[in-house]
């Protein structure tokens, strides 16, 4: 569904949706589009992923990116916008699924303590993805 208060700023639009497509780029250049959650905190985007996704492999060879605002299957809804995207350090993490849980509530909050029980278990948790619009 598309956001429901469109804006005409498209930096506003992409830190506000429900749902981002966010573009990361393989060595041969072609672009891969994943819709994902995103929360906005000071102006950049987090994101978590399993650190096994294409996205994050992706991520490792090039920070090149792009995001836009679709709908939940990736449906473009508004304009893409340049990006850089780096991968979180584990440290950083508390703050991504705080901001996450604080904009999609229960089920983000699911995530997040489904990701602790694996860290106590010592297996592979989540990865986190920070994404900053071009100026």
């Amino acid at each position: 569904m598309p956001d429901p208060t469109p804006t005409a700023d498209p930096r506003d639009a992409v830190l506000t949706a429900q749902y981002v497509a966010l573009t990361t780029y393989r060595l041969d250049g072609r672009a891969v589009v994943t819709p994902v959650w995103a929360a906005a905190r000071d102006g950049r985007l987090l994101i978590f992923s399993n650190p096994s996704a294409g996205k994050m492999k992706r991520l490792r060879n090039s920070s090149r990116a792009s995001v836009a605002p679709c709908t939940w299957n990736g449906t473009l809804t508004g304009v893409q916008l340049p990006a850089t995207a780096r991968i979180l350090a584990p440290e950083e993490l508390d703050e991504m699924w705080s901001a996450l849980v604080k904009k999609y509530g229960l089920p983000a909050l699911a995530f997040r303590l489904y990701d602790r029980v694996r860290r106590l278990l010592r297996m592979q948790a989540s990865a986190g993805i920070e994404v900053s619009l071009a100026p």
